[in-house]
């Protein structure tokens, strides 16, 4: 849409001191579809999801909460998975942030959901890193867990950029040097950073 149009001499700062961006996935990357009906059992699990660092502990608690059966339990998590749609023009501007910065996600969720949303928005292809709580076992404003993502893609804190709509996932990112954009909404968070990132 017109409102989050980029600039037609969209082009990179030269000066920019970043060499990581690391994003956080629900609700900078992704959102829900416009489409999307609530429904209460997927919408509690969905939040559920984003507090998980151990996924087995997480699959059979939910199983158990909701008497669940396994088949039930993985086709809930595809419907979490459907519930979303890349946030476009973001995306679009993807491929040319990368040839300038290394990319990472920084993910507060079950790895379970994982490979469906590779089939959707083949992230593999797209970032240099994924890094998710539930495999970590920690989670954001954990420091650890930009910690080990800063160390994976070999960037200091002074080099990094991350952004996320969560304002204590923000804090535990300053606290450690880190540059942040706090996606209040998907209008001020991207326009937020077009305007740092972009001459025109």
């Amino acid at each position: 849409t017109g409102e989050f149009s980029i600039p037609e001499k969209w082009v990179l700062k030269d000066q920019l001191k970043f060499k990581a961006i690391l994003f956080d996935f629900m609700g900078v990357l992704l959102f829900p579809r416009k489409d999307y009906r609530s429904d209460k059992i997927i919408d509690e699990i969905d939040n559920i999801i984003g507090k998980v660092i151990d996924d087995a502990v997480f699959k059979q608690e939910t199983m158990k909460k909701y008497a669940l059966s396994s088949e039930v339990f993985d086709s809930i998590l595809n419907k979490v998975a459907d519930k979303y749609e890349a946030f476009k023009p973001l995306w679009k501007i993807l491929p040319e942030l990368r040839k300038r910065f290394k990319l990472a996600v920084i993910n507060n969720g079950t790895s379970l959901t994982l490979s469906r949303f590779e089939s959707k928005f083949h992230i593999n292809e797209t970032f240099d890193l994924f890094v998710s709580s539930a495999v970590e076992g920690v989670k954001k404003p954990d420091r650890d867990i930009y910690e080990l993502t800063m160390q994976r893609l070999g960037v200091k804190p002074d080099e990094c950029l991350f952004m996320d709509d969560s304002l204590p996932n923000i804090e535990g990112a300053k606290k450690l040097g880190v540059s942040t954009i706090h996606w209040e909404n998907r209008q001020i968070g991207f326009e937020r950073f077009i305007k740092l990132i972009n001459l025109a």
